[in-house]
Formats: C-alpha cells, structure tokens, sequence
C-alpha cells in the first residue's frame, strides 16, 4: 500500500484500453491478500514511486507495465483505512459492498443488482468508459 502520487491522483481523463479488465466502482479481493476494496481509479502502467515499485513488484516487469488500479481497501480487512495500489493480475472480482472512511467522497451508492458502486460525477468524468 502507498499514499497516492501527483501522477496517480491525476484529474487527467483517462481513456479505456481493451486491456484494462477492471472498472471503476467494482467491488474487487485481492488475489494473495484476501483483502476487499473497490476501484477507485486505474492507470495503464504502474504510476506509482519508484520506492513502492521496486518493493512490490520487484523484478516483475510484467505487472509494472500492465494496468494498475488504486483501490480502497475494505476497514474490516484492515485495522486503519488504507488505499490499495494493485497489479490486474493480482486482483478478481468480488461482490458485495465494502466499508472505508472515504467511500462517500468517490462514491455516490451501491447498485445491488449490478454488484458496484456508482462513481460520483467528477469521477466519472475522469473514467468517462467505466
């Protein structure tokens, strides 16, 4: 986990590429974790510092060049509220609704039958295919 970057934060709108799997507002569980988030934002490749690189991805270039999704991760999984930062391939779907201090600032409601959240209109405007 990190804080994000200027980069990552980015108002910038993002276009969707037919690689990125995940959606803004999906509800997700980390694959090695076990931990529950929902997609707050992604990038194309990994936008996060050096620092964090090196530690999480190692040498695995694979995932550094893939998409990476910034997500909030559940506060029943975690202590303290935290902000994910996750490889496509390290994350899967998953149901159901999370819990985290800062939802409401990303998030207008859940949507039961579609199992995700709806993005609050500025965010939509950044991911404007999600």
């Amino acid at each position: 986990m990190t804080s994000m970057t200027s980069s990552e934060s980015s108002l910038e709108v993002r276009e969707r590429a037919p690689h990125v799997r995940w959606r803004v507002g999906q509800v997700v569980k980390h694959k090695v974790h076990g931990y529950r988030g929902v997609i707050i934002g992604w990038d194309l490749t990994a936008k996060a510092s050096k620092e964090f690189i090196e530690r999480v991805h190692k040498d695995n270039n694979e995932l550094v060049n893939s998409p990476n999704y910034a997500i909030l991760i559940d506060a029943r999984d975690r202590l303290i509220p935290q902000l994910g930062y996750v490889a496509q391939d390290n994350i899967e779907s998953y149901g159901g609704r999370i819990m985290h201090n800062l939802l409401n600032n990303y998030m207008e409601r859940y949507e039961e039958t579609e199992q995700k959240y709806v993005p609050k209109p500025w965010l939509r405007r950044i991911y404007p295919d999600d």
